[in-house]
């Protein structure tokens, strides 16, 4: 292998490498919610969070879908309060399906929230009780009462503030508290106060990641992501529909980031990236020919 080959092949695998770290920097990349504007056009959405950008994939069928949950395969589950329903919704078409009654449940008067926790198990929060429920009939059984009125719920992995790894967000007169559930008697103890409090909001979170994530019920409706160890706020955005924000949201479903990675997708550059990807390539090329033209010029 000559010397001029060996540069060429060494400039361009920096460059490669560097155009690749810019071009996959973001941290929040590829992670997707499914929410319903229950207050709107009762339509399940597809939301990129890192951006807030909004996909209608199709009506539910219901009046109101006002919690939702997506378990480690990938299936969404969601609660009709009107009726006190378990259903089950297409991620393609937002279809939705009756799983069966919530028994034992009274019709669900206030906020509901909706996570599979990291233990496999689904759990829903309603009228200030914690229920466990069997996502293959709809029958719950209940924890015990929480004390404040949750909106959402959350399941990731344990942490040194949540041993059960399930949070809940206040609502109402406890907007903007978060508290960790007890698995055995269904209490909520408070973690903290965040520095977001929307009256309403949606929330679930990644068990993989340990992210907690959360949409408000406002108009226009906002993303954001928790850290629950640090209670820190961060990735606030605006959710929008072809470029207009759009609200009405109460309900939201994180995809487990191993179904996101379980799709191949085709790794991209960014324009950016492949410009300066050719500007390197171009420098490269200029210096294996410099000798080159040196000797040519000593000849004549």
């Amino acid at each position: 292998m000559t010397l001029i080959l060996r540069r060429l092949i060494r400039a361009t695998l920096r460059a490669v490498a560097f155009a690749s770290v810019l071009a996959t920097s973001g941290v929040f990349a590829a992670v997707i919610g499914f929410s319903v504007r229950s207050d709107v056009d009762r339509v399940l959405y597809r939301i990129d969070m890192a951006t807030g950008i909004a996909t209608a994939l199709g009506p539910t069928g219901f009046s109101k879908i006002e919690a939702l949950a997506v378990n480690a395969g990938g299936e969404i589950y969601g609660v009709n309060p009107a009726t006190a329903q378990l259903v089950k919704c297409s991620s393609m078409t937002g279809a939705c399906s009756t799983v069966g009654l919530l028994i034992g449940l009274p019709q669900v008067q206030a906020n509901a929230g909706l996570t599979f926790a990291s233990n496999g198990a689904l759990y829903l929060a309603a009228n200030a009780v914690v229920y466990r429920v069997d996502p293959a009939s709809g029958g719950v059984a209940p924890l015990g009462g929480t004390g404040p009125a949750l909106s959402g719920l959350a399941g990731v992995i344990p942490t040194a503030a949540c041993a059960s790894g399930l949070f809940g967000i206040g609502g109402n007169s406890d907007r903007g508290k978060l508290y960790c559930i007890n698995l055995l008697t269904g209490a909520a103890v408070l973690v903290g106060t965040l520095t977001v409090n929307p009256l309403d909001s949606g929330l679930d979170g990644d068990p993989v990641t340990g992210v907690v994530w959360g949409i408000s019920n406002d108009a226009p409706g906002q993303v954001f992501a928790i850290n629950p160890a640090t209670l820190s706020v961060t990735n606030l955005n605006p959710v929008t529909l072809a470029g207009a924000p759009i609200g009405g949201f109460e309900s939201l479903a994180i995809q487990h980031t191993a179904d996101v990675a379980a799709v191949p997708s085709v790794p991209t550059m960014s324009g950016t990236a492949l410009l300066l990807l050719s500007l390197l390539l171009a420098s490269a090329l200029m210096v294996t020919h410099r000798p080159k033209l040196a000797m040519a010029s000593r000849r004549k």
